[in-house]
């Protein structure tokens, strides 16, 4: 049996923060100058997302992962 001391909340491991940097990037475009924007802007474009958004976050896990084990929880390019 193969044990892997796996870092409990690695950032490198979790593909949210790639899609959260999606849906800033796509807030800020849009030039919001209120909160009621901010959170109104929020929602549009969360529904916006498509699901291939997501997936090309999750596609890579394998490598993300061999990458962490590779960089002994060292920083990555992830």
């Amino acid at each position: 049996m193969l044990i892997i001391e796996w870092p409990a909340n690695s950032p490198n491991l979790n593909p949210i923060k790639n899609v959260w940097r999606l849906l800033k990037g796509r807030i800020q475009r849009r030039f919001p100058t209120t909160k009621k924007e901010v959170r109104q802007y929020a929602k549009e474009e969360w529904e916006k997302l498509e699901p291939e958004e997501f997936k090309k976050y999750i596609g890579n896990i394998r490598e993300r992962c061999l990458t962490v084990i590779t960089a002994d929880r060292g920083l990555t390019k992830y």
